[in-house]
């Protein structure tokens, strides 16, 4: 059904915080499929590329925990190929929650508008969240997902999903 993430595609910049997961470093349903996804060579930094699915499910979490207290942006870079169908009708959504039994953060995403080949980080403006002070459990979960509305749709390119530690606030 799918193949397991790669721990080899996420790559982490200890000086910025900044986590880069390549398609092959996330959980994608249907991904070991070759009728469902086109999925890159691994090592390299093409795209995995949806070909037709009812079931869009992309899922990863940090391997290593996050920083109590601070603030975080989750981000998925796109694009579109020529023959995209099926987003007209289905917004996708993007989730992001802290520990196994944290509460989810949901944020909608428009596809209708991403411009083929143009890639393109949703959500504009980045997806933010804290990590709470008092969290036991602080690896991040996320996805990326469009299950809802039954109907086929194809042609999404995912480049890669970013989190990012986000700077400060000045007082």
């Amino acid at each position: 059904m799918s193949e397991a993430a790669d721990p080899g595609e996420v790559e982490y910049d200890e000086d910025t915080g900044r986590w880069r997961f390549k398609p092959r470093g996330l959980h994608i349903t249907w991904s070991s499929n070759p009728g469902y996804w086109k999925m890159p060579e691994k090592g390299t930094d093409d795209p995995a590329e949806l070909k037709m699915v009812c079931w869009l499910e992309i899922e990863g979490s940090t391997p290593k925990p996050l920083s109590k207290g601070e603030r975080y942006a989750l981000s998925f870079k796109i694009s579109m190929a020529e023959d995209r169908s099926g987003w007209k009708e289905a917004p996708a959504f993007m989730m992001a929650k802290v520990g196994k039994k944290g509460i989810a953060k949901w944020a909608r995403i428009n596809l209708e508008d991403v411009q083929v080949d143009g890639v393109k980080e949703v959500p504009l403006g980045k997806f933010q969240f804290e990590v709470p002070e008092n969290a036991q459990d602080t690896t991040l979960y996320f996805g990326f997902y469009e299950l809802w509305s039954g109907g086929w749709k194809g042609g999404l390119r995912i480049h890669e999903a970013v989190v990012e530690k986000m700077p400060d606030l000045p007082p």
